[in-house]
């Protein structure tokens, strides 16, 4: 989710990612005494998925991510056995113990890189704070099949273990249904079920992975529009050094040199860098007072180029209120110093009061602002953002269930516009969707994130769902409209 708009306005883009309420996606393990696979869906509003992995380092296990652009990963497998991924959704009370440290600047990783089964994992979770847990729960599986998911509820921290297949997310109902009649630790099953449970829409399923716990074989399923299938296995890449891929350009990808790990991908990105001496200092103040007036959104014109003027000033206001985020600018050191194509290039050490950014700079001939971005940014210990607000919850107010091949009314919020509705009722069974005056869609074979999908729209459209009553047949089916609406009462 890396923002790409030049100066500061990253910062807290990329620091408050695990902080933004999101739809979830599905996790899950499927285990026997034999073989342990961990499944996941990933969906999100970017497209710009990638892969990397990382070799070991003093302390550190070797592993591989998957995730976005920014640089955070959303999920990972190490060279133990041990995988994980989160679920994001609504917020929760959480009340750690103060004077438990923080991971730097990214605590799941650092879990990955530090633990090899789940119990080590779960003493990790106990051992440090992770401020994730105010939305979200993380699902920890091991080679033994073994897994945990770790979440806040009432304050405190929740650990559920368990021995056998289990997940949840976007597409749980589905999951249940699916695991409940063939639980079997294939390929080929988890395939099925990341398939069925993907998520369409704004926040479509932007990739699925399977991870072999005990085998180290990836399965990665690069676009969810299409099944193509590529599979990696997790010491053979390590044996090529860091590296990534762009999900989307994968397969060209793979027939080149490996590309090196992007500076966002690095354990500690801001520690890439050490102090160098300033010959230029007149530069360093000029740029320390264009970060002073973008702190108090007075950018002048004069100082950017033509070209990057226009992109960034009418974004000033965004790029105020990233800079504030960080509370405060304290000081900048130059790190790195350069000169490509007639232009010059700096790159500092930012420090705010809550975080340190690496900041590079492009000034053209004249000494104009060419090109800027923020390429790692780090929180300081035990500061934590502010979350970003809740999206409003909109629909028309029902809880869905799978009973076989049916998508049943499993329940209808009060106050909103199912509760209006008189031929609505708990035990209805749904056999299709239409958009307002658009075709209807069929969505029996308990397909319930399809459903969901369609039902699911901006507030004050409409959809007509196509509804029997529970014991009667097709035949006499019927055609209820609703306008969506923001609900005040979420369904669970």
């Amino acid at each position: 989710m890396k923002i790409s708009v030049p100066g500061l306005v990253f910062v807290l883009a990329s620091l408050s990612f695990a902080c933004v309420s999101v739809p979830a996606c599905t996790i899950f393990v499927l285990t026997d005494t034999n073989r342990a696979l961990f499944c996941n869906n990933e969906d999100w509003s970017n497209p710009k998925t990638r892969i990397w992995f990382m070799p070991a380092g003093d302390g550190y296990y070797g592993g591989v991510y998957v995730g976005f652009d920014n640089g955070y990963a959303q999920g990972g497998f190490n060279t133990e056995g041990l995988a994980y991924d989160w679920v994001m959704g609504r917020p929760e009370t959480w009340e750690p113990d103060p004077h438990l440290p923080y991971a730097r600047r990214d605590a799941s990783r650092r879990m990955l890189e530090t633990c090899g089964t789940v119990k080590d994992a779960i003493a990790f979770y106990r051992s440090h704070n992770e401020p994730g847990f105010r939305r979200s729960k993380i699902l920890v599986a091991d080679r033994t099949g073994a897994s945990v998911i770790i979440g806040a509820k009432d304050g405190k921290l929740q650990v559920e273990q368990e021995n056998q297949c289990r997940g949840f997310g976007f597409g749980r109902r589905t999951l249940d249904a699916a695991l409940a009649t063939n639980s079997e630790p294939t390929v080929a099953n988890g395939f099925k079920i990341v398939h069925d449970c993907r998520q369409t829409g704004e926040y479509a399923t932007k990739y699925s992975n399977i991870y072999d716990l005990k085998s180290g074989d990836i399965f990665l399923y690069p676009l969810s529009e299409r099944d193509g299938e590529v599979k990696f296995n997790l010491a053979a890449e390590l044996k090529k050094g860091g590296h990534y891929y762009d999900m989307p350009q994968i397969k060209e990808q793979l027939a080149q040199a490996p590309r090196p790990l992007l500076l966002n991908m690095k354990r500690f990105p801001v520690d890439e860098f050490k102090p160098i001496p300033d010959k230029e200092p007149e530069v360093t103040a000029h740029l320390r007072s264009m970060i002073l007036d973008a702190a108090d959104g007075a950018s002048h014109t004069n100082d950017y180029t033509a070209e990057l003027w226009k992109e960034i000033s009418p974004k000033q206001k965004e790029i105020q209120n990233s800079i504030k985020g960080t509370g405060g600018f304290v000081s900048m050191t130059l790190v790195d110093r350069s000169d490509e194509n007639g232009r010059r290039s700096y790159r500092y050490r930012l420090e705010f009061t809550n975080a340190i950014v690496l900041q590079h700079f492009v000034l053209d001939g004249q000494n104009k602002l060419a090109a800027s971005e923020s390429e790692a940014a780090e929180l300081k210990p035990g500061v934590i953002l502010p979350e970003a607000p809740s999206a409003p919850v909109v629909g028309i107010g029902v809880a869905l269930r799978v009973d076989g091949e049916n998508i049943i009314i499993g329940g209808i919020v009060p106050n909103s516009p199912a509760a209006a509705q008189k031929d609505i009722h708990v035990g209805d069974r749904i056999i299709a969707v239409a958009q307002d005056t658009g075709p209807a869609v069929p969505v029996q074979n308990g397909k319930l994130a399809q459903a969901v999908t369609l039902i699911r729209g901006p507030a004050g459209t409409t959809v007509r769902l196509t509804i029997v009553s529970s014991g009667d047949d097709d035949s006499r089916a019927r055609v209820v409209s609703f306008v969506r609406a923001e609900l005040k009462t979420p369904p669970h």
